[in-house]
């Protein structure tokens, strides 16, 4: 019997591991965290995602979810739909964490704020979300491979909303947040001026950087209602860098989910953590892999961006040429590979993948100088989809969450 079993682990390991050689890039732990809130135990879905050769104390990441326009799609909220963005930050060096807040997926129901078209306020809405947020940072904060002295909160929607209200505590290590496409909307009625008189309230009392991140095409907050919610939260005496986004193929108010919005986003995000002193890629990583695929000035561009982009991501290089092609935003690893693979092998030749996330799989020593890569590099690839427009971008519906 243990001869039998022995036999079907190696199988199993046999079978698998060159379709996942890089799934111990990291480490996940899916839990829950046990807070105190209302003076009441409350139980919240959470995951957390840390790179496998990270040591020591990691500064914290913490993501903040939207809100669906029903509490049906509420329910069906899962931690690991965010499992990608987790990465992004695991791979720039972060012990990166969400949590559902009351009343999503796998997390208890609670007493939450709730506002409706007669509320006059959304202050103590989103102070109750940041109230989350908070007693969660206490529960993380707890573990060996937390930094507690340095600790960001990044939000989406009325996440963002959350993370700017969190701004205001005096949360031990919270260095800054990033807000990208923060608000909250009612479908049946405007709540514009409780929204711009909220983030005037906050404005009055947040201590630490923010950096908020819109696009010109947001269905829900277009830039005059931004315009007026940055004055407001300026005038308070706040600190906030505002990145207006120039519009993309689908809603603007879609960037934080999806891979062309991200791949736009995220560099904004890594000059805010380097003003902050934060760790993210260094221009040394960016000379590093030039000098390993033998690149040339040309395509320095293109290096760098598959560099700082999205989660899952690859790069496929021709073995006996110098074209290279990337693949960024896949739902899996696996998928980013395909992409890599399939793009690069357009040109009619055999190819490779040589790096998958920040993982090389070959040296790269013997690589020619690429030559000038194509503009239009696939993203994300929907099965859904015919092959021909397999470098569109595409969405992925399991983080289609963020509506409201």
């Amino acid at each position: 019997m243990q001869i039998s079993r022995v036999l079907l682990v190696l199988l199993s390991l046999l079978c698998t591991n060159w379709a996942r050689a890089a799934d111990d890039e990291f480490v996940e732990d899916r839990k829950f965290l046990r807070v105190t809130l209302d003076n009441k135990t409350v139980r919240l879905e959470a995951l957390i995602i840390k790179r496998a050769d990270a040591k020591g104390k990691l500064p914290v990441a913490i993501i903040a979810h939207g809100k669906p326009n029903s509490q049906g799609r509420a329910l069906d909220y899962r931690a690991d739909m965010y499992a990608s963005h987790l990465k992004d930050f695991a791979q720039r060096g972060y012990l990166a964490v969400v949590i559902l807040r009351r009343g999503f997926g796998s997390s208890d129901s609670g007493s939450q704020v709730r506002v409706s078209c007669k509320s006059t306020s959304l202050v103590e809405r989103f102070d109750s979300d940041a109230d989350e947020l908070d007693a969660a940072l206490d529960q993380v904060a707890k573990r060996d491979d937390a930094d507690v002295d340095r600790i960001i909160a990044i939000g989406v929607s009325a996440g963002g909303a959350a993370v700017t209200a969190l701004s205001t505590r005096k949360t031990k290590g919270l260095l800054g947040v990033i807000n990208v496409s923060g608000g909250l909307r009612f479908q049946s009625c405007p709540k514009e001026d409780a929204l711009v008189d909220a983030f005037k309230e906050f404005g009055k009392k947040s201590k630490i950087p923010n950096l908020w991140i819109y696009a010109r095409n947001d269905s829900l907050f277009g830039p005059d209602l931004v315009g007026r919610m940055q004055s407001a939260f300026l005038d308070g005496g706040a600190d906030v860098k505002l990145v207006m986004l120039e519009p993309g193929r689908a809603d603007g108010h879609r960037i934080f989910a999806r891979p062309d919005g991200r791949i736009q986003w995220l560099p904004h995000m890594d000059a805010f953590l380097r003003q902050l002193n934060l760790p993210t890629w260094k221009r040394e990583d960016i000379d590093s892999a030039m000098e390993k695929l033998g690149a040339k000035d040309p395509s320095r561009a293109f290096v760098e961006g598959y560099i700082w982009g999205p989660s899952e991501r690859a790069l496929a290089k021709q073995k006996s040429g110098t074209y290279m092609y990337r693949s960024f935003g896949a739902r899996t690893l696996d998928r980013a590979r395909e992409v890599a693979l399939k793009g690069c092998e357009k040109k009619g030749s055999s190819c490779e993948v040589v790096m998958e996330n920040d993982r090389w799989l070959s040296p790269g020593d013997n690589a020619r100088p690429p030559s000038e890569p194509r503009r239009d590099e696939s993203r994300r690839y929907d099965r859904r989809r015919n092959e021909n427009r397999s470098n569109k971008n595409d969405r992925d519906d399991r983080l289609d969450v963020d509506d409201d």
